[in-house]
């Protein structure tokens, strides 16, 4: 067996003991809008939205659209989280004011979780998210 072989193993041995420990969740990223942090299709993880600042990922239950969103928070008001995906094609304004979110920003009641990193550095497995999507879209 190769050296590769044996990475892939323990990778996909440790997905599975991180999903499946509710330490973290995970999140499968639809769209553009955080590109490149996140490509289409990438799979990410979070935990409880504790100690959220200027620059965290989150994701939030949008209240106009009550899709789910993964966004930067680019200001925080008391308790308000005003978001906006990193492409400035794709997102040029803030959420508040295209609609995803209410004018103030996301209530911290609709913040599912804080994307989760190590050491500044976003964890996501590219590719993987496909299999979620396609999943709940046959659900549908």
């Amino acid at each position: 067996m190769k050296k590769s072989d044996i990475a892939i193993i323990i990778l996909i041995a440790l997905v599975y003991i991180v999903f499946y420990s509710n330490i973290v969740s995970s999140a499968s990223v639809e769209g553009v809008s955080m590109y490149p942090i996140f490509q289409n299709g990438a799979l990410t993880f979070y935990q409880s939205p504790t100690h959220i600042t200027y620059h965290s990922i989150i994701i939030y239950r949008s209240p106009q659209l009550h899709t789910y969103v993964i966004h930067r928070v680019i200001r925080v008001d008391g308790t308000y989280y005003v978001t906006q995906g990193v492409d400035k094609i794709s997102n040029p304004q803030p959420d508040n004011q295209i609609g995803l979110e209410p004018a103030p920003g996301v209530p911290s009641s609709d913040v599912i979780g804080k994307v989760t990193e190590i050491d500044g550095y976003v964890i996501s497995i590219p590719y993987l998210g496909y299999l979620s999507i396609l999943l709940s879209s046959l659900a549908r």
